[in-house]
């Protein structure tokens, strides 16, 4: 396995770190009703070849419940990129990181 894999409680520390580029999975519906503060929506379905991003970032991604971010931060280990994912997906977050645009 090239990423790590982090549990929800580990996740706020990377919420204000300048050199993490969180993505969130989910449909941007479910984006706009709540999602990590910082965070950019990319739904899956849309990642694989929309971006180039920062080789010098860590990129850590979160899905609903974690099985679609664990293929995506496969994915772009594979290519190189450093990466992280959340056990369990946002579903199991209980930070008060969050926003919403409603």
């Amino acid at each position: 396995m090239n990423f790590e894999m982090i549990t929800p409680k580990e996740l706020d520390r990377y919420l204000h770190r300048g050199d993490t580029f969180i993505i969130d999975l989910r449909p941007p519906k479910e984006y706009r009703e709540r999602h990590l503060k910082g965070a950019v929506n990319i739904p899956y379905e849309k990642l694989s070849g929309c971006c180039l991003f920062p080789r010098d970032r860590l990129l850590l991604f979160y899905c609903d419940r974690g099985s679609m971010s664990m293929a995506a931060a496969r994915e772009y280990a594979e290519k190189s990129y450093r990466t992280k994912t959340v056990v369990g997906g946002f579903l199991a977050y209980q930070g008060r990181e969050t926003e919403s645009f409603r």
